[in-house]
């Protein structure tokens, strides 16, 4: 069932260059099963991937995969998946305030990434959480730059680029972290939960922009892409995309 969400992502369609793909969580939403579902499809396809987390642990990720029929510590043992814990890092260091510290992060992500571009020519990354950097008192400034400087990383290459970011409320921070990762990307994914609540056949609203891509309309053409949107319904195994009016 993950094929839909590699599919909508275009992670089948890599260019000569490496694609930036923004997930945005609204209103609370989780998005982890996206990240889920790529780790598979990397596995699969035996795909060299850096995972930089600061919300969800390599044993959260490593226990939904067997329910999806891959093994994340087999592949991390290998070294086709590189785990990178930011958020265990940042709270084992939770009382030291220096510029070295946050630098630190940067260097150990290039550590990483160079460690895996010495045995595989494309390295594909996975952010989860860039908004929790927030949350270990970042400036904006700071959590800017650390996103700059992993997009540098795979924009020469023919790799993929998926940022998470949590929205915690509009005209916060987050929102407008968000909105500058926005700009960078080929693709924005808007996740949000039911707005009338838990449902058995439902788990949230998901849509899929492409800003810069043309659509007609009218007989007139505008700068973006109709965006696409469905409704996801979460499995153990995966997640199914539904058309809207079709549950």
């Amino acid at each position: 069932m993950s094929s839909d969400i590699i599919t909508n992502l275009e992670l089948d369609k890599l260019g000569e260059t490496g694609k930036i793909i923004l997930v945005k969580e609204l209103k609370g939403c989780d998005s982890a099963f996206i990240t889920s579902c790529v780790i598979g499809n990397c596995i699969k396809n035996k795909s060299a991937l850096l995972i930089i987390t600061t919300h969800n642990t390599l044993k959260h990720y490593h226990n939904v995969g067997l329910k999806m029929n891959y093994n994340l510590q087999k592949a991390v043992d290998s070294g086709l998946i590189n785990f990178y814990d930011v958020g265990q890092e940042i709270a084992e260091n939770v009382l030291i305030n220096e510029n070295s510290f946050k630098e630190s992060i940067i260097n150990n992500i290039k550590k990483r990434f160079e460690s895996l571009r010495e045995k595989y020519d494309s390295v594909n990354i996975i952010v989860d959480g860039l908004s929790h950097l927030f949350d270990a008192q970042m400036k904006l400034k700071e959590v800017n730059r650390i996103s700059e400087e992993i997009i540098k990383l795979v924009q020469p290459h023919s790799s993929f680029l998926i940022i998470h970011c949590n929205v915690a409320a509009s005209h916060d921070v987050t929102e407008t972290m968000a909105n500058l990762l926005s700009h960078k990307s080929q693709i924005v994914v808007e996740m949000e939960s039911l707005t009338s609540g838990l449902s058995a056949d439902v788990s949230g609203h998901l849509t899929i922009k492409r800003p810069g891509l043309r659509f007609e309309t009218d007989n007139m053409y505008v700068m973006q892409q109709k965006p696409l949107q469905y409704l996801f319904k979460l499995f153990d195994r995966g997640v199914k995309l539904l058309a809207p009016g079709t549950v």
